[in-house]
């Protein structure tokens, strides 16, 4: 087995975002501003974790630990862990790496872990996450991962045939688009996703915890964080509208809100598209567009597989 550790809770958080930048495929719920807003809304507390091979930092590892009752130990581990600079570990380095997170997220009468590890789902990596001593307890998370480092005409010829005419549509239809870096409108964008879900039957994002994500990331500032959010207007009335948390070189799509005239227009392609192209300009390489279900949200799925990104799903959830 290789010289591989985990140093927990060593270092600065300058020195943590600074390696955090260097992940090429980051996601959302494994960033620092992630943990301080389940901290400041569920009590969690981040505990951060730099993987390291003979002495070397690796790759990147954040647990969220919670006490219930003073005796009773929470802990989650969500789409982790990261590698740096795009070098996936061989397979004895990952193995190492998850001993290890078996021993920081025992599992016993008083301890409870949730593990939804960022692997590739496939027999192998079933087997592997048992081997080391994690049991399965639900599905892997499906998403899309849409590339944005092309140039824009290159990124148009990617959507499929009729995204790319539906688009077209909306851009003819004279709606004013506000992009906004700071999301300051985020509290009527809650309000709208929360009477939709009520609506589809789908649960929303926890208002307070989307406002403390979003306060999180503006705050840090610097090139590498941030919350944008896209609205298209029809006569001076928002009919569609997105949220965008950036986190590295990485953005995640969190929020997609239309009502029936924006549905219509195909204005949320119209702000998804102007997403992509404002992320792009401040140098997000990869957008990671959020769940799928094909089963449950065929409709959805299909929206998000028309930007020409890849579909992705991962092993599961362990415990």
């Amino acid at each position: 087995m290789p010289d591989v550790s985990i140093a927990w809770n060593e270092g600065t958080v300058g020195e943590w975002d600074a390696l955090f930048a260097r992940v090429t495929h980051s996601t959302l719920l494994q960033s620092f501003a992630y943990g301080r807003a389940m901290g400041r809304t569920y009590g969690h507390l981040p505990r951060l974790g730099v993987i390291q091979r003979d002495g070397v930092p690796i790759g990147l590892v954040q647990l969220l630990e919670r006490r219930l009752l003073k005796i009773f130990h929470d802990r989650q581990c969500h789409r982790g862990p990261l590698w740096l600079d795009g070098q996936e570990p061989d397979a004895e380095t990952v193995e190492a790496t998850l001993r290890l997170l078996r021993k920081a997220c025992p599992h016993s009468l008083l301890s409870r872990a949730n593990l939804l590890p960022e692997l590739p789902a496939s027999p192998e990596n079933e087997a592997l996450l048992q081997r080391c001593g994690f049991h399965r307890h639900g599905p892997g998370y499906q998403t899309v991962w849409l590339e944005l480092g092309m140039n824009e005409e290159a990124l148009r010829a990617n959507l499929a045939r009729d995204w790319r005419q539906r688009l077209r549509g909306a851009e003819k239809a004279g709606l004013v688009l506000d992009v906004d870096w700071k999301a300051d409108n985020l509290p009527w964008l809650l309000k709208q996703e929360h009477d939709q879900a009520l609506g589809k039957g789908f649960r929303p994002m926890t208002g307070a915890l989307a406002v403390r994500l979003r306060n999180a990331l503006v705050k840090a500032g610097g090139a590498e964080s941030g919350a944008l959010m896209v609205t298209a207007m029809d006569k001076g009335a928002p009919v569609a509208s997105g949220l965008f948390f950036r986190h590295g070189v990485t953005a995640t799509s969190q929020i997609s809100w239309a009502n029936e005239a924006g549905r219509a227009h195909g204005a949320m392609r119209l702000v998804l598209w102007r997403a992509m192209l404002a992320l792009k300009e401040r140098g997000v390489k990869r957008l990671d567009l959020g769940g799928i279900n094909p089963d449950t949200a065929p409709g959805v799925t299909e929206f998000k597989r028309g930007t020409g990104g890849k579909a992705v799903e991962t092993v599961g959830q362990y415990r």
